[in-house]
């Protein structure tokens, strides 16, 4: 069973030989760049080079000797910013959407500090918002790399939160969730001509490599810790509606399956993602309220894929003891892993400071657990 077999088998919901294997295909299931040169010494891995797209987060689309040393069965096709990201002078950038960004303390990671959007007060202001041109920058490299990874299960990344996130980064968050609760026109414009703008987009990127992908990711991250960022009437009434255009147009014009991010305690609306045509589900956020491995399993493993969610990374694979994660690990597979319907990683990016000896005892565990 080649790698992209053994994937598309669990997106049917079926057992394949062993649970499939996520190491970066997405950009929730990579690692900080800190991370990879870390393990690639430790494990006297051929170095080729650090490839990282999402610059604000410094994570990376994985060097294919690590990928192939743990046996990983996913690859990304993620493609670039349309436009690189322009320097301020004052310590500040601004991306593709006129986004302002300026490095964390730590250095690690970039936060956003200006919002194009944030002073528009009418709808004449959202409409005269001018989105990115779409250009050759973007799929640079792509068809080559497609072709080169074939057996694999090819992944398209870099549609970020078309629906939820990009809308309040856009405006400013505070900004954007006001025009939620109002319902205020702004908001509804805003969305509609984004879910426009995304369907060229998604033409754009397809016309290049969309013979060569197996899935389309998408993100939108609408929970906390606790509970849904907004009320499940609200995702209903305004955004659920747009992101069933958006997964339908991928669904019905391209015949790709979609995976989509979502973190937080997002089990009130797992229902409404399976009705408007989600696949695959990740991050699977186990610690948060109502995420539960065993519970979701039964709940809606019949009608999704659970992608992720192998190991906590709040404060198991970062804090614990080697030994712990082996347990935790071995004890989410037998939760998630009957019946197919299950990719393997952990929750989210592993961040720097990890131990090493944490992420290779949770390998260790995935690969005496993985076997159906």
């Amino acid at each position: 069973m080649t790698s992209k077999e053994r994937v598309l088998t669990a997106l049917d919901r079926r057992e394949a030989d062993r649970v499939p294997l996520d190491i970066g295909g997405i950009n929730n299931t990579t690692m900080h760049h800190s991370i990879q040169t870390a393990l690639k010494q430790r494990l006297n891995l051929q170095d080729n080079g650090t490839e990282i797209r999402a610059t604000g987060q410094g994570v990376v689309v994985p060097d294919e000797s690590l990928l192939e040393y743990f046996g990983a069965d996913s690859r990304s096709l993620y493609f670039d910013e349309s436009l690189p990201w322009a320097d301020n002078g004052d310590g500040t950038f601004t991306d593709m959407w006129g986004i302002g960004q300026k490095l964390n303390p730590d250095g690690y990671y970039y936060n956003m500090c200006f919002h194009p959007l944030q002073n528009a007060e009418t709808a004449a202001d959202i409409a005269a918002y001018e989105f990115p041109p779409l250009t050759p920058r973007m799929t640079h490299g792509l068809r080559e790399r497609a072709k080169k990874l074939s057996d694999k299960c090819l992944i398209l990344e870099g549609f970020r939160e078309p629906m939820f996130g990009l809308p309040s980064w856009l405006r400013g968050m505070e900004n954007f969730y006001v025009d939620l609760a109002l319902e205020d026109e702004k908001c509804g414009l805003l969305l509609d001509r984004i879910l426009e703008y995304y369907k060229s987009f998604i033409d754009y990127i397809m016309a290049e490599v969309g013979e060569y992908v197996d899935i389309v990711k998408f993100a939108d991250d609408m929970g906390s810790q606790e509970s849904l960022l907004l009320s499940p009437q609200s995702y209903r009434a305004i955004i659920k509606p747009r992101q069933a255009k958006l997964y339908g147009y991928v669904k019905q014009k391209y015949n790709k399956k979609v995976l989509l991010h979502c973190c937080g305690a997002i089990r009130p609306i797992i229902g409404d993602l399976i009705e408007i045509g989600v696949d695959a589900l990740n991050p699977v956020q186990i610690s948060a309220n109502g995420m539960d491995p065993a519970e979701l399993k039964a709940e809606f493993g019949g009608a999704i894929t659970f992608w992720g969610g192998g190991i906590d990374t709040q404060s198991v694979l970062n804090g614990a003891s080697p030994e712990e994660v082996k347990r935790q690990v071995k004890k989410n597979l037998r939760s998630f892993k009957p019946g197919g319907g299950y990719v393997f990683a952990q929750v989210h990016n592993i961040v720097p400071g990890v131990p090493i000896d944490n992420i290779l005892a949770m390998y260790e565990a995935y690969k005496e657990c993985a076997a159906y």
